[in-house]
């Protein structure tokens, strides 16, 4: 003959404590299964967290080209630096960070180092070109001008290259400067007479070289009325036409008590 056995649970443990933890038990149980679904089981169906993406390859391809590739994965895209690349063309991308492969948060701003060619290059021949064209040709060359020397030449004509310094075909560095010398045509005969009356002594003398004219003598009048130093009167007549090189000879105002 079997036997039965029987629990006898008092009530108010049944109530304060088993029924409680049962409750808490299976609350615990349904919320640990939702983060589960959630974090766990759900990225694997769908595939990915979504807001997670895959930084692409833009080694080589050119800066709008590159911005392009992240924009189409949800990315940004900043230059973090420009620097010479002996494989990589001028305005390409050489290295990115984080790399090709990498795995980030949507929207992320991805820094590139952008090439600017290679650090040597080879002056192109640009005598007989205009000013503007040898620096459109130059500029293609990631080559920068220096100075502009503009002289008198007779086998040239006006605004034309000369020549460059260093010269033509030379190869140089990309951070070099190079000067032009640019064509000012035959070198006139004659100059024109600047008006010097009424300026300082200091602007005459330049405007003078600058006509290809020479000071001659200064004389000095006492002129209460004028600043010393201003300019009273110039022995050759402003507009007039006189060989190059000719002196003109000035009288200048003084104060004298």
């Amino acid at each position: 003959m079997k036997k039965s056995y029987t629990i006898n649970i008092p009530a108010h443990i049944l109530w304060k404590v088993i029924l409680p933890s049962v409750i808490v038990a299976v609350i615990g149980g349904i919320v640990g299964g939702i983060i589960i679904v959630d974090k766990i089981i759900m990225p694997q169906v769908v595939g990915v967290n979504r807001d997670i993406v895959e930084v692409p390859s833009v080694k080589g391809l050119e800066l709008e080209k590159a911005r392009e590739a992240f924009y189409a994965a949800g990315l940004l895209s900043e230059i973090k630096s420009r620097e010479y690349d002996d494989t990589i063309a001028d305005g390409g991308v050489i290295s990115q960070f984080p790399e090709p492969g990498s795995k980030v948060k949507k929207g992320r701003k991805i820094a590139v180092v952008i090439s600017k060619g290679k650090e040597i290059a080879v002056i192109p021949d640009i005598r007989n070109l205009t000013e503007q064209q040898a620096r459109i040709e130059l500029r293609k060359k990631g080559i920068s001008i220096g100075k502009i020397k503009k002289i008198y030449s007779d086998d040239k004509a006006l605004d034309l290259v000369i020549e460059a310094f260093p010269q033509c075909g030379t190869t140089i560095s990309r951070e070099m400067e190079i000067d032009l010398f640019i064509s000012k045509g035959p070198r006139p005969t004659h100059a024109v007479a600047p008006n010097l009356v009424g300026e300082s002594l200091t602007s005459a003398k330049k405007m003078i070289e600058e006509s290809g004219l020479v000071l001659g003598k200064i004389s000095y009048q006492n002129n209460a009325s004028l600043l010393p130093g201003t300019i009273i009167s110039q022995s050759v007549a402003p507009g007039s036409k006189v060989r190059l090189e000719s002196s003109i000879n000035l009288e200048v105002s003084v104060i004298r008590k």
